[in-house]
């Protein structure tokens, strides 16, 4: 028998990871009971970060894909499957591959659940700014 919570909407991380990519995961309302999604701490997909290239020409700059997340009560990934892909195949296994390994905060509400739910998990590669370059003869200390 699977125990599980329903998450609730409402949970959205959104965090700039310096040059790579930012990296938006939203949990889906599933019901409209009181449980949360523990929020996920520090969520990156080192992977992705070299797809961008092909993310930015094929995809337009943003990939996302919806997954099934289980979330142990200590906080590790329990279970996780893929339940809308990309149209790139490659960053589907790359959120497979780096999601696995994140950590969400414990579970605050029932000790002994896992929280499972549906989440996007959105990225987008960084725009490196182009620095102006200037002629010697522009330099004035």
């Amino acid at each position: 028998m699977l125990a599980a919570a329903c998450a609730t909407g409402g949970a959205t991380l959104d965090r700039e990871l310096g040059p790579h990519a930012a990296v938006r995961f939203e949990v889906k309302a599933a019901d409209e009971s009181d449980a949360r999604f523990p929020a996920a701490k520090n969520p990156r997909l080192p992977s992705a970060d070299h797809l961008a290239d092909v993310i930015k020409s094929r995809l337009g700059g943003t990939a996302s894909a919806d997954v099934w997340l289980c979330v142990a009560p200590d906080g590790h990934v329990q279970g996780l499957s893929l339940v809308r892909g990309s149209s790139l195949a490659a960053f589907d296994a790359a959120v497979l591959h780096d999601a696995a390994d994140w950590q969400f905060s414990g579970n605050t509400f029932a000790s002994s659940l896992r929280t499972c739910g549906t989440a996007t998990i959105s990225y987008r590669p960084a725009i490196v700014p182009t620095s102006k370059t200037t002629s010697h003869g522009d330099y004035d200390p």
